[in-house]
């Protein structure tokens, strides 16, 4: 009787164990349910091209209209996403070895009030992850996007400029230290007279793009999509 129950309390301890080293993330219900979505879905077609990212990729909606020519492009955006998440769900997209990622993260990270060292550590841990689980998937890793509070201010970001400059700064050089392709999407997205603030015509409530921006963003990647 002593046995069976030390034998007992010896698998429910590792079981407790094995849950302790394997917490689950808890996601926005937004979150949870886009990765439902995706999971429904099923298996990505082979040679795809993946959005993967935060609101700036889900709000792209269709990126296919942009390049009729190209493979499908697979949108895995989701609204409020950050580091974390999106590691978290890298299950959904790696496995079906995609063509290519393009990938974008960090404005939700800041406006949990991190730092831009944790965000950074954030989005290299993907990066990394990526790369060793799918070497031959080309990578291309976007730049934060600008603000403009003159069109509307997240108060969650407020002031905040500065830091999405120099995580910029430091995910630039990143990729030029490891043989990675960075896009600057900041730079081109700016207002001519207003250094920092996006240009008004491309931002549609201080953060996210209109049509117009999205047209800009498209044309950024253009040759990378078609290479």
């Amino acid at each position: 009787m002593i046995r069976i129950l030390f034998l007992f309390l010896s698998f429910l301890f590792a079981c407790l164990s094995g849950q302790a080293q394997h917490v689950a993330y808890h996601g926005s219900k937004h979150y949870n349910m886009k990765v439902n979505q995706f999971r429904r879905e099923g298996a990505l077609p082979e040679g795809a091209i993946i959005m993967l990212g935060d609101s700036h990729s889900e709000y792209g909606g269709d990126w296919n209209r942009f390049f009729p020519n190209a493979s499908k492009i697979i949108n895995r955006g989701i609204i409020g996403d950050d580091s974390h998440g999106i590691y978290s769900r890298l299950d959904q997209v790696l496995p079906y070895k995609p063509d290519k990622i393009f990938f974008e993260c960090g404005i939700n990270d800041l406006s949990h009030g991190w730092t831009v060292d944790r965000t950074f550590q954030g989005i290299v841990r993907i990066i990394e992850t990526i790369r060793r689980r799918n070497p031959d998937t080309r990578l291309y890793v976007q730049s934060l996007l600008p603000l403009n509070e003159s069109v509307g201010a997240w108060k969650l970001l407020r002031g905040k400029e500065d830091m999405i400059i120099l995580l910029n700064r430091r995910l630039k050089d990143y990729c030029d230290r490891h043989a990675l392709r960075f896009i600057d999407l900041y730079t081109p997205l700016l207002g001519t007279h207003h250094p920092r603030t996006m240009r008004t015509e491309y931002c549609r409530d201080g953060l996210h793009l209109t049509v117009k921006g999205y047209e800009v963003w498209a044309n950024i990647i253009r040759d990378y999509i078609d290479e």
